[in-house]
Formats: structure tokens, C-alpha cells, sequence
């Protein structure tokens, strides 16, 4: 049996409205189409999307975790600190 929503599902967006190279919002994290039919969306459609969106966030965040992390080149040749790590 479907759970019954007792409360309107917000809009994610934050008023950060700007469209990144692939189309998705860089505020809110949604496309071009999560955007439009938000309104018309039923409350399952926007459970879905908003799962996606927390899906979205996590690679986002492990991407930058990623990123920020150094990179160890595993070659010997360099200069002695580089090697301090061995």
C-alpha cells in the first residue's frame, strides 16, 4: 500500500538557477525536464527525482573527494621529496 503524503513535496530549488555543460542545474542539481514538469509531477514522480538528486549529490561529493586528494606517482626518478613518501 502507497504511503500517503500529508505534506506537499517542495520544489528543490535554491535560486541558484544556472545551467551547467551538460544541462543540469548547479543549484538544485535537476535537468532541463525535472525543472519544467516539476508542477505537474505526481508525488511519486517527485519522490523519484528527488532520489536522483541525492544520487547526483553523492558523485558529486565523491568527485571532489576524489579530486582533492593528491595523486602519488608511483615512478622513481624525482627530486628526494617526492621519494620521503616511500
Amino acid at each position: 500500500m502507497p504511503q500517503v503524503e500529508l505534506f506537499a513535496i517542495d520544489n528543490p530549488c535554491i535560486s541558484i538557477c544556472q545551467m551547467n555543460k551538460k544541462g543540469y542545474c548547479i543549484g538544485c542539481l535537476r535537468n532541463r525536464s525535472e525543472r519544467q514538469r516539476w508542477h505537474t509531477m505526481s508525488d511519486d514522480e517527485k519522490h523519484r527525482v528527488l532520489v536522483l538528486l541525492a544520487r547526483r549529490r553523492r558523485q558529486i561529493h565523491e568527485h571532489l573527494r576524489q579530486k582533492a586528494q593528491p595523486q602519488i606517482e608511483l615512478d622513481f626518478v624525482g627530486t628526494p621529496n617526492q621519494l620521503e613518501i616511500f
